[in-house]
């Protein structure tokens, strides 16, 4: 099986500074949306948004400190392929916080989509295969993206 090294950790984290600017930039003048990450591999990249929007002097909702229904949300997550992983989750997240605005942010998205689900922010966009592989590897000091 041969691996490729689609974005070293230096790129992954340009990525993710730069969507994190665009978060700022659609939400200026108005509250940042509570970061929740939809699935397992996208809780440490949605800790990483945090404490980058943070550094830049800005301050996203906790979960804590919302009430139902009157903040809005930005699912995070590494790869979106099928649109499914996020649909789970956003169908979870609706019967109890039913959110006014629903945004997505992943690192990449590979495309076909079996749901209508799109990206809001997106690191990278790759044309796969379906028999390929999209592997975001979390290293000590960052991530990597390899397509095998």
């Amino acid at each position: 099986m041969v691996r490729r090294r689609i974005l070293s950790s230096a790129e992954v984290e340009h990525c993710l500074y730069r969507m994190a600017l665009e978060i700022l930039e659609r939400h200026y003048g108005e509250m940042l949306p509570v970061l929740i990450p939809a699935s397992e591999r996208g809780t440490s990249l949605t800790r990483h948004l945090h404490w980058i929007l943070e550094k830049e002097g800005a301050f996203p909702q906790r979960m804590s400190e919302v009430s139902p229904g009157s903040a809005s949300i930005l699912l995070v997550d590494d790869v979106i392929c099928t649109g499914a992983t996020l649909l789970k989750r956003l169908l979870e997240l609706w019967k109890t916080m039913s959110p006014p605005q629903v945004e997505v942010l992943v690192l990449v998205d590979r495309g076909h989509r079996r749901f209508p689900i799109a990206a809001d922010y997106v690191g990278v966009r790759l044309a796969t295969t379906l028999q390929e592989y999209v592997e975001v590897v979390h290293l000590p000091r960052g991530w990597e993206v390899w397509l095998r």
